[in-house]
């Protein structure tokens, strides 16, 4: 492909992380590492934002499900000009109210993003989405019936959709959804959400992306919980969870087997930089970059509930960094091909060895 420098961004889902642990906390640190970038590939925690998503144009939306594909160098990725998207609303919410608003705020995104959905289907039967948080602190989930949403998608497909939307209910314990708003918790949907569209994009092998459908108690009390954390009160003025992710799937590219992969396809040699939280490199991407010799930028002030380092991981290609800012400037120096030491004090000496 052309010659471009195009990095990653991850932010895990549901450990709590200080920045992008919430809805579209992580956007203004994410468009400034895009702006150095030709290219910056993140997946949809990163900068879904209930019914905003403002991630810059040259970013490109991934499932995780792909992204640790793409990283396992299974998949390259092609750029699109346009989904066809195709909608799958949960049947075990019988909230009128809650559906109601994932219909406008289809229609809304509709109306003002120019975005195609070619159908909308119901499960057969309920999901029984549960979030649940483990021992670490972080939040994962079950599905009583995962079959329940799999089957639509599949029908969707058929039907010619490029792209897949989920909207289901999770059921979240109060106390959980009361110390995220006050920016004591992870986000307790997070890690069920990821989940459940890990599965779908592996089912389908389309971008796939989720959103909760929310209870009228669940309206209710987002919307007059008082003043919540600031990371977390694009929720507070409206659960419309739908208008972030159908933004994203817009133009989020395809995944293509890599032995099918064209010149112009985005491959892993292609990546030249990858940055994430300072305490959470124990993933595929992280792993894969220290086997290939990628640089991993971690940042520090991005703390989460997990302790997994550079360090106690053995990672010898990671340059730790206290914040975005300076993360920005390192893919800088490494767009320019400049040695981030050159820029640093006290600067190194190099050895003369004498024959």
């Amino acid at each position: 492909m052309e010659e471009k420098f195009i990095a990653v961004h991850v932010v895990p889902t549901g450990i709590g992380a200080s920045i992008g642990g919430f809805v579209g906390d992580a956007v203004p640190a994410n468009n400034l590492l895009a702006s150095v970038c030709d290219n910056l590939i993140m997946h949809p925690n990163v900068v879904n934002g209930v019914a905003l998503n403002l991630m810059r144009e040259n970013c490109y939306y991934v499932e995780g499900f792909f992204l640790d594909s793409f990283f396992l160098e299974k998949i390259a990725l092609r750029q699109v000009f346009s989904n066809k998207i195709g909608i799958v609303l949960d049947s075990g919410c019988k909230d009128k109210e809650a559906l109601d608003l994932a219909m406008n705020t289809i229609d809304a995104i509709r109306t003002n993003k120019g975005i195609q959905v070619i159908d909308i289907l119901e499960t057969e039967k309920a999901v029984g989405g549960k979030s649940l948080r483990t021992k670490s602190g972080a939040f994962l989930g079950t599905v009583a019936n995962a079959e329940a949403f799999i089957k639509p998608a599949l029908k969707l497909k058929e039907k010619g959709a490029s792209a897949i939307a989920l909207a289901t209910y999770i059921t979240v314990e109060e106390k959980y959804l009361s110390l995220y708003f006050k920016g004591k918790g992870p986000n307790p949907y997070g890690g069920l959400e990821a989940l459940i569209s890990h599965a779908t994009s592996f089912k389908t092998r389309l971008p796939c992306a989720h959103a909760p459908l929310v209870s009228t108690k669940e309206i209710k009390r987002f919307m007059f919980a008082g003043i919540v954390d600031p990371r977390a009160a694009a929720e507070a003025i409206g659960p419309a969870y739908l208008g972030c992710v159908l933004q994203g799937l817009r133009k989020a590219p395809q995944a293509i087997p890599k032995f099918k992969a064209e010149d112009t396809d985005i491959k892993l040699e292609n990546i030249s930089a990858l940055v994430c939280p300072a305490e959470a490199m124990g993933g595929i991407p992280m792993l894969a970059c220290e086997k290939k010799g990628i640089p991993i930028i971690g940042v520090k002030e991005n703390k989460t509930v997990l302790k997994v380092s550079a360090k106690s991981l053995g990672l010898k290609n990671a340059v730790i960094v206290d914040n975005y800012l300076e993360a920005a400037g390192v893919l800088a120096a490494l767009k320019e091909g400049i040695d981030i030491k050159s820029v640093r004090r006290p600067f190194p000496k190099l050895a003369f060895h004498k024959k």
